[in-house]
């Protein structure tokens, strides 16, 4: 079920503010286990948690942000501003991993043995459970408010639990009697936070560069175009996302032959179709064809001038003829074709129509351009 833009805000809000609360218990929690029970891992996963704070805050803000209407500036909406808060993410917890990597090393190169207690190991056991469940929380609620920022945090109480399991394996260790297990560990939870930092920053990426939607995403688009009443064909779907917001390019092919209005009501189907039935599609521009373009179509030039100079010259000729309502021109890939209706008040004047209809023909035919001309007639229609 698609929620709205206000639902989906107070979701990442809700989840935000679960995730600060849990973040600063679990990061006082592993820092006084650490410093009590000895672990340097421990220690490092509770500086770990303390990002989670600053990225808590990025993703509050960028959820705010995002969720502003449209304006003047901004006229397809804020949403990029969630994809430029999970990179800012990103980059928070890949900075903060190469930092813990770098420090633990050195402490490695050094040879100073750990000795961490088993309150160490039961304060990364209960971090591990609580980021666990963390991540499953904020998944959920990210996915369902289609939120980038809320599912990065998710990914980063993930990568915290990693981090609390590996921090228990190097803690366990060093209290049987291996000691360079812990300090090795938490070089471990290192690398874990800048990997992770490292492909939530690429998820950004790939997004700022209008990254489409999935087959599967599209598939389930098309399905919805296929079934609108006349649309005989569609092509060159083009899809781009902005945050929450997708926006769609596609080409339909019409009826050839159908009004202008006939053929922008059917457009306006497919696009009402799209954002009520595909989920977070915010608009749709479509193209509308009147057959298959999508080898390379072809321009012509306007005719419309031209045929009605060359109608109404002739028409002069006879003047109880006339047109009985506007030229048709049909564009074409491979053919233009001229409509024409003629009516006359006489209902003598056939063999006039026929004439009249023969030398339009001869004039539009000069041209080297249209291909076909059809003219109809009307007798006795002639009013005022």
């Amino acid at each position: 079920m698609t929620v709205t833009n206000e639902e989906a805000l107070q979701l990442g809000y809700k989840a935000t503010i679960i995730s600060t609360v849990s973040d600063v218990t679990l990061a006082g929690m592993k820092f006084a286990a650490g410093t009590l029970g000895g672990s340097s891992a421990l220690i490092a996963d509770a500086v770990h948690s303390v990002t989670d704070l600053a990225t808590d805050f990025v993703s509050f803000v960028s959820l705010k942000i995002s969720h502003q209407e449209a304006d003047e500036d901004h006229p397809y909406g804020h949403g990029r501003a969630e994809t430029i808060g999970t990179a800012v993410i990103g980059m928070v917890v890949a900075v903060v991993g190469l930092g813990l990597t770098w420090e633990q090393v050195v402490a490695l190169e050094s040879g100073k043995d750990s000795s961490p207690t088993w309150l160490a190991a039961a304060a990364a056991f209960v971090s591990m459970l609580i980021k666990e469940a963390m991540y499953w929380y904020t998944m959920a609620i990210g996915k369902k408010a289609c939120s980038e920022s809320v599912m990065a945090n998710a990914r980063h109480h993930r990568s915290d639990s990693l981090s609390s399991l590996a921090a228990l394996i190097g803690i366990i260790g060093a209290t049987l009697g291996y000691h360079a297990m812990d300090p090795l560990a938490a070089v471990i939870v290192g690398l874990m936070i800048t990997h992770m930092g490292g492909e939530i920053v690429l998820d950004a990426a790939r997004n700022l560069m209008d990254s489409g939607l999935s087959r599967d995403e599209l598939a389930e688009l098309r399905r919805i175009i296929e079934v609108v009443p006349n649309v005989l064909h569609h092509h060159d779907i083009k899809t781009r996302r902005a945050g929450r917001d997708v926006f769609i390019d596609l080409h339909i092919q019409a009826p050839p032959r159908i009004s202008a209005s006939e053929a922008h009501n059917i457009a306006e189907t497919v696009r009402h179709d799209l954002r009520r039935l595909a989920p977070h599609i915010t608009d749709a521009m479509v193209h509308i064809d009147t057959e298959d373009d999508s080898g390379g179509g072809h321009i012509y030039p306007d005719q419309r001038a031209f045929a009605n100079k060359a109608v109404t010259e002739i028409l002069e000729r006879f003047p109880d003829i006339r047109l009985a309502e506007e030229i048709v021109l049909h564009y074409f890939v491979k053919n233009l074709v001229v409509d024409i209706t003629l009516e006359s008040a006489d209902e003598q004047a056939t063999a006039k129509m026929r004439e009249t209809a023969t030398l339009i023909k001869e004039k539009l035919f000069q041209t080297g351009v249209v291909n076909e001309v059809n003219v109809k007639y009307r007798l006795g229609r002639w009013e005022g």
